[in-house]
């Protein structure tokens, strides 16, 4: 899809969510549906972007940042949702995957898309990176430890292609930066 297009259907799915939510009694599915369509709208733009440029989506971290410090400013302050004496940890990783299958890959994911409810996201795939950015961005890998006294405080992450998995690279390779 190219930018002007997506763009296109972004400006109308936020058009008719301005038109549903300007209404008082907005019910609960069609509020689902019409927030929906801009999410789906937001992701294909993000993606036409990315494919013409190189260039991650414009929105995600426009909130991130500003949730995370609201959370922070709640917590110092007392009466947010982040107890003070809650402890906070960070994760800081790297996982390398070779993708042998482009087809099978890009076939799992439009399935796991679609398991999702955001099928539509799957339409455009051209790349196994951005397909791995696709499922990452709908899917919630770590929801299932908020069950147990887990809250999410803000996530930041990427996708790239690189010349060497680590497996591939010796550690003086990837302490000089090469991989």
């Amino acid at each position: 899809m190219s930018i002007p297009a997506a763009l296109n259907e972004l400006v109308a799915a936020l058009t008719e969510h301005a038109n549903v939510m300007s209404g008082k009694d907005v019910a609960p599915p069609t509020a689902v549906e019409v927030i929906e369509r801009v999410r789906v709208a937001a992701a294909r733009y993000s993606d036409a972007t990315f494919e013409s440029s190189g260039w991650g989506s414009p929105f995600s971290d426009l909130f991130e940042d500003e949730e995370l410090f609201e959370d922070m400013e709640g917590a110092e302050s007392g009466d947010g949702s982040v107890p003070e004496e809650a402890e906070r940890i960070s994760i800081t990783g790297r996982w390398d995957f070779v993708v042998t299958d482009q087809e099978a890959w890009l076939a799992h994911v439009t399935q796991g898309l679609d398991d999702l409810g955001a099928g539509d996201c799957a339409v455009d795939l051209t790349s196994t990176a951005q397909a791995m950015h696709e499922l990452l961005t709908h899917d919630a890998p770590f929801v299932s430890y908020t069950r147990h006294g887990l809250a999410d405080g803000g996530e930041e992450w990427m996708i790239e292609q690189i010349p060497k998995t680590l497996s591939e690279t010796s550690d003086g390779e990837y302490h000089d930066g090469i991989a």
